[in-house]
């Protein structure tokens, strides 16, 4: 389970790298490039979903995803900013 606080960063930093994942695909890379990105994102769903805290380690992973490939930095920003908290009406 992600901080409710960060659930909608992660779902935002999913998206982008499922983005860059497939931007990959159509410029041509390796399929083994982007088995490895995909291994690391494929992590990232259970994150969401587990009965543990996993911010940090959901964090960790887009970390590890961004360090392999500079192209996904753009997901951990995402996920790092702040969006402001939904207040009921």
């Amino acid at each position: 389970m992600i901080d409710p606080e960060k659930h909608d960063q992660a779902l935002l930093a999913l998206h982008r790298v499922l983005i860059e994942a497939r931007s990959m695909g159509l410029e041509g890379e390796s399929g083994e490039a982007i088995a490895d990105v995909l291994d690391w994102a494929e992590l990232l769903p259970g994150f969401l979903l587990g009965e543990r805290e996993n911010t940090d380690d959901f964090r960790n992973a887009l970390q590890a995803i961004s360090e392999k490939r500079s192209r996904f930095k753009n997901a951990l920003r995402i996920f790092d900013r702040p969006i402001p908290s939904k207040s009921p009406r």
